[in-house]
Order: structure tokens, then C-alpha cells, then sequence
């Protein structure tokens, strides 16, 4: 029980440990943190008047078979909404019904209609997603490669009678989507992530929490 424990990084996982590791009787724990703050990937900030989350700001699948859904709900993190049995049984299929707002680079809103065909076409991709033990050793290296490289050729065929202007929009909206997928997988790039583990993701019922 005397034993020197050093936590590496004061993210959830490290603060967790430590607070698990002091309830069973330890008490020399300490926690090396890099950076000039704690918390890790769970960041708020502010916009104006508002509080945003940067970071950690949804949980997928309320269910009580959700152990952060369940440390939400205990600590009262949800509204009353996110804890109904209704909200828990919806099946959407890792797609939130979400109201989308879409804005060129320089300021222009976009109708959700006209970005469309990219998302269906990224949905598609990402739902699609081979494991990387059916294909050849060296066809797709990552998710990232596979996505970038089926873009490429279906978006050929697909969009060959759109005009320049409309199929760089598009283009960017599945970048702008991608980019999203990274937040959603924890990584930087979705180049980092190989298609074994990423086709083994299941996605859990129930319309995701946000904390209000």
C-alpha cells in the first residue's frame, strides 16, 4: 500500500485511475500531465455568451449497458429527455436525426439539399468499409486510403454531368465529413486507423446524449 504510483497523463482514463487506486487505499499517486491543464479530449470553451464543448460533448447509446451513459445519468449530466426509454430504443443507425448547417468557406450558407449526394455517398463508403483480411495485402492501407480512393473513382462516374463549381462543393463536403469521422473515431487522421478494428465497430441503440 506504500508503493510509488506515477499516472501518465491527467485525461478521464488517468484521473479515473487515481481515483480508483486512492479508494482502494493507496495514497502516494500522483499524475503527470504535458500540457498547463487537465481533463484531456474533455475541453469546454466559450462563443459569446455560450459554453461549448469542444471536446467530449455527446455520449453514443444511452443504454444501461453504457457505463459513461450511466456515470452521466448519475451524476444528473442529462437532461430528462436522453433518460426515457423511448430515446434508448431509437435505432439510427450511428446517424443522429441532426438539423446540418452548411457554409462555404467564405461565409455562404449551403441548402442541405444541394450537399446531399455527398453525404449519401460518404454513408455509403463508411458503412461499407472492408476488413482488410478479404482484400489483397496492400489495397487499402487504412480507412483513409480506402475512402480517399473510392471517392475518387465512384465520384467520376457519379458526377461526371455536374459543373466544376458543384462537384468541388461536393468534394469539400465529404472533407468536411471526414473530418467529423475523426472526431468521432478519437484520431487525428483517418489514415491512422486500419480496417480490421474499424469494421469491427457496432454501433449501440438510442439517439445520442448531448450534454446541455
Amino acid at each position: 500500500m506504500d508503493a510509488k504510483i506515477v499516472i501518465i497523463g491527467c485525461g478521464i482514463a488517468g484521473i479515473a485511475a487515481a481515483q480508483r487506486l486512492i479508494e482502494s487505499g493507496f495514497t502516494n499517486v500522483r499524475i503527470l500531465e504535458a500540457t498547463g491543464r487537465s481533463g484531456g479530449r474533455i475541453k469546454s470553451s466559450r462563443l459569446g455568451n455560450a459554453v461549448i464543448e469542444i471536446g467530449a460533448a455527446f455520449i453514443h447509446g444511452p443504454s444501461e449497458e453504457n457505463p459513461v451513459f450511466c456515470l452521466a445519468r448519475d451524476y444528473d449530466l442529462l437532461d430528462l429527455k436522453a433518460l426515457t426509454p423511448e430515446n434508448q430504443a431509437v435505432d439510427v443507425e450511428e446517424y443522429p436525426p441532426l438539423v446540418p448547417n452548411w457554409f462555404t468557406s467564405s461565409g455562404q450558407k449551403v441548402s442541405p439539399e444541394t450537399v446531399e449526394p455527398a453525404l449519401e455517398l460518404f454513408h455509403e463508403l463508411v458503412g461499407n468499409t472492408p476488413q482488410s483480411k478479404t482484400h489483397k495485402k496492400r489495397s487499402w492501407p487504412s480507412v483513409g486510403d480506402f475512402i480517399k480512393s473510392e471517392v475518387r473513382r465512384r465520384t467520376a462516374k457519379r458526377w461526371k454531368n455536374k459543373d466544376k463549381a458543384s462537384r468541388r462543393l461536393l468534394l469539400g463536403a465529404i472533407s468536411t465529413m471526414m473530418k467529423e469521422e475523426c472526431c468521432s473515431s478519437a484520431t487525428h487522421s483517418m489514415e491512422e486507423l486500419d480496417l480490421v478494428g474499424f469494421s469491427m465497430y457496432q454501433s449501440i441503440k438510442g439517439v445520442d446524449c448531448t450534454f446541455p
